[in-house]
C-alpha cells in the first residue's frame, strides 16, 4: 500500500464535502438498479450482524471502496484530491482520515431521509451542492460518437455526462477528457463514471500535472472554470475557449 501524498492538507470541510458528494451520488446509482447490498433495511441487518467493533464511518468507506472498485475511480478520494503517491486501484490510501464517528452518523441519517435524486444531472446538482458549488449554465451542443471532447468546469461537466446519459453509442471514457483541479470539480467529473455506467475511469487531467497535447479535441468551457484549468485547456489542445 502506497503512502497518500497531497500538495496541501485536507481540511475538515473539504474532507465532508466530499463525503457528502460521494454517499449522495452513491445512494443515486443505487436507487437506480437497486441490490439492496449497499443501502435499505437488508443492508442495515447484514452490517448489523458483522459490524463488531466497526463505526458508521467505516461502513462508509467500506460502500465507497466497493463503490470505486465497480466504477474505477468514481467514488475514492485519490482521484479527487489527486492524491500523488496511492496506487490507481486504491479508493483512499493509508494515511487517508476518515470521517469522525459523529459527524459519519449525522451524515448517515442525514443521507437516509433525503430523496436520491430523480436524473443524472440532479445527482450532479446534489454533488456540486454538497461543496457550495452552482453548477453555471451550458450548453454543449450536438454530441456524436466520433467526437472528442475537452471539457473545463463544473457545468460543462454536468451538461456534457447528461448529454451522454441521454445520448445512444457514446463512450465517456473514450471521448471525453476534463481539465478539473479543483477537489469540487474533480469530484463531478469522477462520478461521471458511475452516473453513466462507464466500465473506465474518467480521464483526468490537472493544472498541476497537464497531460501532453490534446489537440483535435472540442473545446467545452463553462464561465465556472478555474482559470488555471482554462489555460491548460487552450495551450494543450490548441484551441482559444
Amino acid at each position: 500500500m502506497h503512502a497518500a501524498a497531497h500538495s496541501s492538507p485536507i481540511d475538515d470541510a473539504a474532507r465532508a464535502s466530499y463525503y457528502a458528494a460521494a454517499i449522495s451520488a452513491l445512494r443515486f446509482v443505487e436507487a437506480r438498479s437497486p441490490s439492496a447490498r449497499r443501502f435499505g433495511s437488508e443492508a442495515d441487518a447484514r452490517w448489523g450482524a458483522l459490524r463488531g467493533n466497526l463505526t458508521t464511518a467505516d461502513r462508509i468507506d467500506l460502500l465507497l471502496r466497493d463503490g470505486d472498485a465497480q466504477w474505477p475511480q468514481a467514488f475514492g478520494a485519490r482521484a479527487v484530491f489527486d492524491l500523488r503517491a496511492v496506487a490507481e486501484d486504491e479508493a483512499f490510501g493509508a494515511e487517508w482520515s476518515s470521517l469522525d464517528p459523529v459527524e459519519a452518523d449525522e451524515l448517515w441519517r442525514r443521507s437516509a431521509q433525503d430523496t436520491p435524486a430523480a436524473t443524472v444531472g440532479a445527482a450532479l446538482a446534489a454533488a456540486a451542492g454538497a461543496w457550495d458549488v452552482r453548477l453555471a449554465p451550458f450548453d454543449p451542443g450536438p454530441i456524436g460518437p466520433t467526437d472528442r471532447l475537452l471539457v473545463v468546469g463544473p457545468g460543462a461537466v454536468a451538461a456534457v455526462v447528461a448529454a451522454f446519459a441521454a445520448g445512444s453509442d457514446l463512450d465517456w471514457a473514450a471521448q471525453v477528457v476534463c481539465v478539473a483541479t479543483p477537489a469540487p470539480h474533480r469530484q463531478l467529473a469522477a462520478l461521471a463514471a458511475a452516473l453513466l455506467h462507464a466500465q473506465k475511469a474518467t480521464v483526468l487531467v490537472s493544472s498541476a500535472r497537464p497531460a501532453g497535447s490534446l489537440a483535435g479535441r472540442r473545446l467545452l468551457v463553462s464561465s465556472d472554470a478555474a482559470p488555471a484549468d482554462v489555460a491548460v485547456a487552450e495551450g494543450r489542445s490548441g484551441a482559444p475557449a
